[in-house]
């Protein structure tokens, strides 16, 4: 179980922003407890959680791709899935991509800023801790197999064909944590970072990997305090 704290004043987010300077925060309005990108939430997961190759994931991308011309005119490369992923969640689109921030206090904004019948939370990961479940060393670049894996897992029908053309031993069964190109304004001021997730299965969730409490932490902002902060 991941470890937990309440977060009470703004002096306590300094702190912890102060203190865990190596570490990526997550700011949620409300209590869901779970780290889940938003193709794999309730309202699009319609298919077994074994099932690679979601319809709705796919369906949503190649829609994406179709559309993007009409309102961005630097469109990746056809088959730069990576590319693909961070535009389409720059504008909104639910992907495999979860945000993150490298500023604790521009994550507590999200966690404050709205749902004040509702409890907030705040998250604080280790990046380099969840990497090297996937036997990366630190953070990878854009080329990094694995990435490139899960970027273009959505579109294989034989994903394990794919993972061997890949020159993986095996499909990635771990989100990993990324550095995007800040190709856009709000990425820069939100000091923006990312984890990327395969379809999860059991015991390949964050909060279920990430147990050591160095590497994972939780903060509940009450609902009472919300407005102080």
């Amino acid at each position: 179980m991941t470890t937990t704290y309440e977060l009470h004043k703004i002096d306590q987010a300094v702190t912890i922003a102060t203190t865990l300077t190596r570490s990526w925060f997550r700011g949620q309005s409300r209590p869901y407890c779970q780290l889940t990108p938003g193709i794999f939430r309730p309202k699009y997961e319609s298919e077994p959680y074994h099932s690679f190759r979601s319809k709705a994931e796919f369906s949503i991308i190649e829609s994406f791709k179709r559309q993007a011309p009409a309102f961005e005119s630097a469109t990746p490369d056809k088959d730069d899935h990576v590319a693909w992923l961070f535009l389409m969640q720059h504008f909104g689109t639910p992907t495999r991509l979860l945000d993150w921030s490298k500023n604790a206090l521009c994550a507590l904004y999200f966690a404050v800023s709205n749902d004040f019948e509702e409890d907030g939370e705040l998250w604080a990961i280790y990046p380099d801790a969840l990497n090297a479940r996937n036997g990366v060393a630190g953070i990878p670049l854009p080329r990094s197999r694995i990435l490139q894996y899960l970027a273009a897992e959505p579109a294989q029908h034989e994903p394990e064909r794919f993972a061997d053309t890949m020159g993986l031993k095996e499909i990635p069964k771990y989100p990993l944590a990324v550095d995007p190109p800040l190709n856009f304004s709000r990425m820069v001021a939100q000091q923006s970072a990312f984890t990327i997730h395969p379809r999860a299965r059991d015991g390949t969730t964050i909060p279920e990997v990430l147990t050591d409490p160095k590497d994972l932490i939780r903060y509940v902002e009450p609902k009472s305090q919300k407005k102080l902060f």
